[in-house]
């Protein structure tokens, strides 16, 4: 393309390399509780999708193709074309191609039930490298007279979430919100902690301002990053945003339209996954929240590039306290990590009872925050 220089390549693809990592921090970081078999493997962009008569047959072609299919090192991604590792970018994540030395015994298919007779499953018994047992999966969708296979790879056990949509969760809900909004309307001890919590950030004004300009700086770079991809890419990480949000239910309850299931959903997620994995590994003295914190909220700034690019930046005006709200619990929690190290090191561990207390009045302001975001987050939604 004329007019654009080198210097421009390379950095579209460095960005597009962090991309990569970004997405797979993105759909990677949820816990997994209980679990539920559901294949998330799709047929590569561009693949010619194999179809015929016997299921079992084409299960069995499908699995054998994407045996073929060889492994891309991002090292590679980066001597392409932005345009084509966008194209590239969903498959890439969402179905990579199976780990070289990947053995799957094509003897060993099993057919799996399924409520809609339109679809057929199968599963196979498979090998990672290092004799690591797995389970390889095909799906196949009726095409007139015959079946075609429309995802293959290895079965990923997901977080079921169903609860989260249940009348109790709502009301369980509700009535949290409703009690968190009475203690705050009077004296309680919910209000002590939240001052003690203030008291705490102004002893450590420093370590905190130090810690929102760090990570604010990350979601920033984040956000300029996905702004500067090129158009090619717009629907590469929305399509990878699309599969995170499906993966932690967001997509579900969106659908339902119950402000009680998204509330949930939301609050869920930022809270219960999120600040928790982030508050757990602050009390390991606040360094390894800070590690994956950088990347964590570099990969979220993404997707907010790509919208502010195709929206502009006047549809994303309401959600810009959005932003700053659940930023600011998750970054505030991170600055409790780095209060327990600093208290310890400047008074000894005999101070950890005190540094724990402030890392534990941070969860709790994040909490709060989260809490009233989670409402405005729904109000949002709802209101369009």
């Amino acid at each position: 393309m004329e007019g654009v220089t080198a210097a421009t390549y390379a950095l579209r693809r460095w960005i597009l390399a962090w991309a990569l990592l970004a997405a797979a921090l993105i759909g990677g970081g949820h816990a997994q509780d209980e679990t539920a078999p559901e294949a998330r493997m799709s047929a590569p962009e561009g693949a010619v999708l194999l179809s015929g008569d016997d299921p079992a047959v084409v299960a069995d072609e499908a699995v054998q193709a994407w045996l073929d299919r060889p492994a891309t090192a991002l090292a590679d991604l980066l001597g392409r074309d932005a345009n084509e590792v966008c194209a590239l970018l969903p498959d890439l994540v969402a179905a990579p191609p199976p780990p070289e030395g990947t053995r799957v015994n094509l003897e060993d298919r099993r057919e799996l039930e399924l409520d809609d007779p339109d679809m057929r499953r199968f599963s196979y018994s498979a090998v990672r490298p290092a004799d690591q047992l797995d389970v390889v999966q095909v799906d196949l969708q009726r095409v007139g007279d015959g079946w075609e296979a429309v995802s293959v790879g290895f079965r990923v056990d997901t977080v079921d979430r169903g609860w989260l949509g249940s009348p109790i969760s709502g009301g369980v809900f509700a009535g949290l919100s409703l009690l968190v909004l009475a203690l705050l309307l009077r004296p309680s001890p919910l209000r002590r902690v939240l001052a003690s919590g203030t008291e705490y950030v102004r002893e450590h004004r420093r370590l905190v301002f130090g810690t929102m300009v760090l990570l604010y700086g990350a979601f920033a770079l984040g956000v300029w990053s996905g702004a500067a991809l090129p158009p090619a890419c717009d629907d590469a990480v929305l399509a990878v945003l699309g599969q995170a949000l499906g993966q932690v239910g967001a997509t579900d309850a969106l659908l339902s339209g119950d402000p009680l299931r998204l509330g949930v959903t939301i609050f869920y997620q930022n809270f219960g996954v999120v600040t928790l994995l982030l508050f757990w590994l602050g009390l390991l003295f606040g360094v390894p929240a800070y590690i994956l914190a950088f990347p964590q909220f570099f990969a979220n700034g993404l997707p907010f590039g790509v919208l502010y690019d195709v929206t502009g930046p006047v549809a994303l005006l309401g959600t810009v306290l959005l932003i700053v709200i659940e930023l600011t619990a998750y970054f505030l929690v991170v600055a409790g990590g780095g209060m327990l190290l600093v208290t310890i090191v400047r008074q000894g561990f005999g101070a950890f009872p005190l540094a724990l207390r402030k890392t534990l009045a941070m969860l709790t302001i994040a909490g709060v925050l989260l809490l009233a975001g989670a409402w405005y987050e729904v109000a949002l939604i709802l209101l369009g």
